[in-house]
């Protein structure tokens, strides 16, 4: 794959999720790596994002579906450090 069709990725390093008090839903935040060389524990972090419950039940939705696609796939990442 050539670098114009490269997507910037930011891997996740933790996120806090729970409901938003006074109303019908659910916060999500992520921390996350900006750089390769970017340790754990200086990972940035994003804002909250609110969804409501339908929403919240269709994103486990999809994640689970590409997860199953992903697991039947048999794609590796490639060798080396792991965040």
């Amino acid at each position: 794959m050539s670098k114009k069709d490269d997507i910037p990725v930011f891997p996740v390093a933790g996120w806090q999720a729970g409901p938003l008090p006074g109303y019908d839903m659910l916060v999500l935040k992520f921390q996350f790596l900006s750089t390769p060389m970017q340790k754990l524990d200086e990972a940035q972090e994003s804002q909250f994002f609110a969804m409501q419950p339908d929403m919240v039940r269709s994103l486990i939705s999809d994640l689970t579906r590409h997860l199953e696609a992903l697991e039947k796939s048999g794609v590796q990442s490639p060798a080396g450090e792991k965040h």
